[in-house]
Formats: C-alpha cells, sequence, structure tokens
C-alpha cells in the first residue's frame, strides 16, 4: 500500500507494475511477515546500459562521419555556384 500512495494508482495496478519489474528480475521481493519489500537490482541495468552506450558510441561515430560528408559537398555545391 506504502508504494501506491505516490501515485495516482490503484494498489492492484502497482502490483502488475511490481510484477512486470519482478519478472524482467529489475526488482526482487523477500516476504516478511506481511511485508513484501522489494530491491532494486542493478546487474540488468548495468547489462542495459553497457549495451545502450556500445550503441550510442557506434552511432556518435556515424553522425561525425555524415557530418563530415555534409560539409564535404555543401564546400563542393559552394565552389560549383561561384
Amino acid at each position: 500500500m506504502e508504494l501506491a500512495k505516490p501515485f495516482q494508482m490503484s494498489q492492484p495496478a502497482i502490483s502488475r507494475h511490481l510484477k512486470i519489474l519482478e519478472e524482467a528480475g529489475l526488482i526482487s521481493t523477500t516476504i516478511r511477515a506481511q511485508e513484501r519489500p522489494r530491491r532494486l537490482e542493478t546487474a540488468p541495468l548495468k547489462k542495459a546500459t553497457d549495451w545502450i552506450e556500445k550503441y550510442r558510441q557506434m552511432w556518435e561515430k556515424r553522425y561525425q562521419a555524415l557530418d563530415g560528408l555534409l560539409e564535404e559537398l555543401q564546400a563542393i555545391q559552394t565552389n560549383g555556384d561561384q
């Protein structure tokens, strides 16, 4: 119930979201009497961040190469117009 308080969502909706996060390995749940404490699992997030960073670097290089090509084409067009 505490997790639902800050959000304008019902308790069942919060529970569904938590279940999906747990199935994805992003949180873990322990059972302690009537409580179900949740813990954020950072390893899957680190793996995703590493994967995203690899592709970010690749696309950054490609965009830089494209920028260089566009500058060359613009220079050729400018010189041809004169």
